[in-house]
């Protein structure tokens, strides 16, 4: 999508969902035109969970983004995010039989390893190339022009859940709007927050949302690992609710005020109302303790996962926080602690004509832009043209209509 067309990007979390217009020039440059969020409803660790609610959601978000933008929204790219999303690296050869590689032949290696990690019940999103074999000659980038016998294609292969997938698609089936493109929410995080140094050094990238933390290591430009563990910042929030009995609005503003890796005064107290106007405090360090405690915990988790996965080796550049959740104080500093690795929070800026915004949140919706931009990170198997996943599943049913005709 190297244009300067007006793009229209919305990223569909559990705790907000945002919304934006920009366009796009040949070189890449991202120019912001409106900006909209709103609260998410109807949808829990990163699925859609109730379609009204979602809709409803959808339609505040859109129709505010139209009258700010001055225009109509016609498609959109939209991102995809909970732990119905899987990532897998896998290898494909064909023989060239002593032949000069073609793209063609690039594409059956492609095809191939896609094939063999590939299951029925999953839609595709992304097929990432990372290298390429020819004979025994490794780390080829691209084989296009060279002579061999067999050629093998490295790739990371980005999937979803096929219900996932179409529930997406449903809460935005009741308004005139094409989904142009699905993309991978922890991918798109990875392109808004990192540097060229940093994707070629190697780092892990933690999109710590409310309801899930997507996982994305990138090594030499390339994408190796990618994950989703079912857990984020609501799980911080609802501990604390638990330990001060108080509601989860009041717990999550709590937690905007502690330190889950710096002591604070031992007489330091938090107070929240109670029942009958009678004020309850606790100790602020003893809040912080149990917040400390679930981080250190989900750190390990993922820590465990990446060992079990060999691939900790791979991102030597450490960590960048980003996502709602990288908000929490301290835990950029309990990341190292606990993996005696460098960490970073990665925040984004927003740009308007009228303002500037900075945050982590926004870290998705400016990755979707940059996804749009380069054709490598929405390319799946073909090079049609794009005409729209809407338009492409109706020319689907068509087919299997025309198919089932035939049996009559």
């Amino acid at each position: 999508m190297k244009n300067s067309d007006i793009i229209a990007a919305i990223d569909i979390g559990s705790a907000r969902i945002i919304a934006a217009l920009a366009t796009i020039s040949p070189t890449g440059e991202i120019t912001l035109l409106a900006f909209a969020e709103t609260p998410s409803k109807g949808v829990k660790k990163g699925g859609v969970t109730n379609i009204n609610l979602a809709q409803h959601a959808i339609d505040v978000v859109l129709d505010e983004l139209q009258v700010n933008g001055n225009c109509h929204i016609h498609s959109i790219v939209t991102s995809l995010s909970g732990v119905s999303v899987i990532g897998n690296n896998a290898e494909g050869s064909v023989s060239v039989r002593g032949s000069t590689v073609d793209e063609f032949d690039v594409r059956k290696a492609v095809a191939k390893a896609k094939d063999a990690v590939f299951e029925d019940e999953y839609r595709l999103l992304h097929i990432l190339r990372q290298s390429f074999i020819l004979d025994r000659q490794t780390g080829i980038d691209n084989p296009v022009g060279m002579i061999g016998d067999q050629l093998t294609a490295r790739v990371h292969i980005i999937g979803v859940a096929k219900t996932a997938y179409y529930n997406l698609l449903q809460i935005f089936s009741h308004r005139d709007i094409d989904v142009d493109h699905v993309v991978a929410g922890g991918l798109a995080a990875v392109l808004a927050v990192s540097t060229p140094e940093e994707r070629q050094l190697g780092v892990c990238v933690l999109d710590i949302g409310a309801g899930t933390t997507d996982i994305s290591i990138i090594h030499n430009e390339q994408i190796k690992y990618t994950a989703v563990i079912p857990h984020g910042g609501e799980l911080i929030t609802s501990d604390i609710a638990f330990f001060m009995r108080c509601t989860v609005d009041v717990a999550e503003a709590i937690k905007h005020n502690i330190d889950v890796y710096s002591p604070c005064d031992s007489k330091e107290r938090l107070e929240i109302p109670g029942l009958g106007e009678v004020a309850r405090s606790y100790s602020k360090q003893a809040v912080a303790n149990v917040a400390r405690e679930r981080c250190e915990q989900l750190i390990d988790m993922l820590m465990q996962k990446i060992h079990n996965e060999g691939v900790k080796h791979m991102f030597p550049g450490g960590f960048i926080i980003t996502g709602g959740g990288a908000n929490l104080t301290g835990l950029k500093q309990l990341i190292t602690e606990r993996t005696h690795l460098p960490a970073r929070v990665g925040k984004v800026e927003v740009a308007l004509p009228d303002s500037l915004r900075a945050g982590c949140r926004f870290a998705t919706i400016m990755g979707l832009f940059q996804c749009a931009y380069e054709e490598d990170y929405t390319r799946s198997m073909t090079n049609e043209l794009k005409a729209g996943i809407m338009g492409r599943l109706n020319t689907q049913i068509r087919s299997i209509s025309a198919r089932i005709m035939k049996q009559f």
